[in-house]
């Protein structure tokens, strides 16, 4: 199954009072399916698997359903492992109704882990890639329609083709009616794609589009969308109708891409202004972990390599006030985990809570938050106000 921000936001809420879930993420090599290179990786993940075990505490129950699980996924992969061109995300807890399998990019990286929830801090860091994408050709006669997101493209296979009458080579009254004539067919071409990309959005929400063709007939077509559509518009490219799949999604990426660093820009701009003049913004880890637990993070911006200790609650998952060296949990006093980074739990946190994450790879960005250990958020509201205010 593909991933998709749908599915990170589903997996996200699951939680499971009694049985242990494993999470496992392996980067797949092609390549390598089949040799010691591969098993290596999985072995090292499944010994971590049971290194986390050992720390939660479990039951006798609780460890042996782990452990059958541990086999399932070993017997998976040697039955299924050449299935996987690039990466797996896989969540197992038997006994909990659960085994979910996804392909995901090889961005995603080896991690294997216990807990009483799915682990999706990698699912999350790396969830903008996932973010649907739409992608239109135009010509006056022609239309191509490609969907997908940055790391995986297809071309919908709908036919749009115009018949459009050729040039009239009178001149006079006649020319001028048959170059309305043409262009009446030019127009019901351009409202006949907008229908099917309308028609695409409503079945499966993309959240970009991307037009390529000649930049009078792109603004001519984009003007004519439907404003869904057209708030989605991001961007354009100049390009034949005869590209193929693989210059449409390059081109589409470059795009998108630089949308989204502009996006970013404006995050850290907002948040360094709002933060500096002690209003709707904080700065540093502590001080996100206090807004994480107040529920009150519009947008969590951070960068990407950040890594400090720090522990959660296994009851309430609720992140420790960093520093904290406590054995219970100062919000219901349930037993903590400790974790090397504790990042990972903060943002996925505010995951759940609906908050936009901005996740910093653009040195520019980096040197910006670098002052302010590397982590701040945007408020819902300011503290110590109404929530309704």
């Amino acid at each position: 199954m593909e991933i998709t921000r749908r599915e990170v936001e589903r997996l996200g809420a699951l939680r499971s009072d009694e049985w242990p879930i494993v999470s496992l993420y392996l980067r797949v090599a092609k390549e390598h399916i089949t040799d010691d290179h591969y098993s290596i990786h999985l072995k090292n993940l499944l010994r971590d698997v049971a290194r986390a075990k050992e720390q939660l505490g479990l039951t006798r129950a609780q460890s042996q359903a782990v452990d059958e699980d541990v086999e399932r996924i070993r017997e998976f992969f040697r039955d299924h492992g050449d299935e996987f061109g690039q990466g797996v995300a896989l969540f197992a807890s038997s006994r909990a109704g659960l085994w979910q399998v996804y392909h995901v990019p090889r961005e995603i990286g080896n991690e294997a882990d216990v807990d009483f929830r799915p682990v999706i801090g990698r699912l999350v860091r790396v969830v903008e890639l996932f973010e649907p994408v739409c992608t239109c050709l135009i010509s006056r006669d022609r239309a191509r329609i490609f969907a997908g997101h940055l790391t995986t493209f297809r071309e919908v296979a709908v036919r749009l083709d115009e018949e459009v009458p050729g040039q009239h080579g009178q001149g006079g009254w006649s020319q001028a009616r048959f170059a309305r004539h043409i262009e009446d067919h030019v127009r019901q071409h351009f409202e006949r794609v907008g229908q099917v990309l309308f028609h695409l959005f409503e079945q499966d929400p993309f959240r970009f589009l991307v037009v390529g063709g000649p930049d009078e007939v792109v603004a001519d077509f984009v003007d004519g969308l439907h404003p869904y559509l057209r708030e989605r518009y991001v961007g354009a490219f100049n390009c034949l109708m005869e590209a193929n799949v693989k210059q449409v999604h390059e081109e589409t990426r470059r795009i998108v891409e630089a949308w989204q660093r502009q996006e970013k820009r404006g995050y850290v701009e907002l948040m360094l202004g709002e933060a500096l003049s002690q209003d709707m913004a904080v700065l540093g880890l502590e001080r996100v972990v206090e807004v994480v637990q107040m529920q009150n993070v519009n947008a969590l911006v951070v960068d990407d390599r950040l890594s400090v200790p720090g522990r959660y609650c296994l009851r309430c998952g609720a992140v420790q006030p960093i520093g904290n060296e406590a054995n219970e949990c100062t919000f219901c006093s349930g037993p903590v985990r400790a974790r090397d980074n504790i990042v990972p739990e903060v943002y996925a946190e505010a995951y759940r809570q609906n908050a936009n994450l901005v996740f910093l790879n653009d040195p520019e960005f980096r040197r910006q938050l670098e002052p302010h250990g590397g982590i701040g958020a945007i408020l819902r509201y300011r503290i110590g106000a109404p929530t309704s205010a």
